[in-house]
């Protein structure tokens, strides 16, 4: 018989699956991202036992993700910063860490400048990607609506003049 925890865990992983995965793909390489899914799962269920209910348990595991998906994506940056500075390290051709997958054009758009972002609006706009409404996101970000709703709407024009003009 399995325990609560694993029941919740299997019940998080059925309803959020497709939106942890695409919190991996958001900051992490595409040849990392699944190394992230792991992690972020790890982490959500090593932190099955401090769920105090206080919060929804989506927002909850939100947070999770989003708080492991930021410590990674900081220790991977010190990591290419550290390979960069090696003094024998041949230059590279441009490109040569782009995914080889033919994704369309604007979804490859949408990912380059996602990735641009600071880090709290990369989880803003992601949540926001996920139809979470400004409440929801507030809950998980700890902002309040107010400043949600003012900080998607920069972005989705900051968006509009980089890559659609006016």
């Amino acid at each position: 018989m399995k325990t609560n925890n694993q029941q919740l865990f299997l019940l998080i992983l059925e309803k959020n699956k497709r939106r942890l995965a695409a919190i991996a793909r958001s900051y992490a390489a595409a040849e990392d991202c699944e190394d992230l899914c792991q992690e972020i799962l790890l982490q959500v269920w090593r932190s099955l036992d401090s769920f105090e209910g206080r919060a929804a348990l989506d927002t909850w595991v939100f947070r999770v993700a989003l708080n492991t998906a930021i410590t990674y994506r900081r220790k991977e940056m010190k990591r290419i910063r550290h390979i960069e500075s090696h003094p024998d390290l041949p230059e590279l051709p441009a490109g040569a860490w782009e995914s080889e997958a033919g994704h369309e054009r604007e979804l490859q758009l949408l990912r380059e400048f996602v990735v641009t972002l600071k880090k709290i609006d990369r989880a803003l706009i992601l949540l926001y990607l996920e139809n979470l409404s400004y409440k929801q996101i507030s809950e998980i970000t700890g902002l309040s609506e107010n400043n949600v709703g003012v900080r998607i709407s920069r972005i989705k024009q900051n968006f509009i003049e980089r890559h659609i003009g006016g």
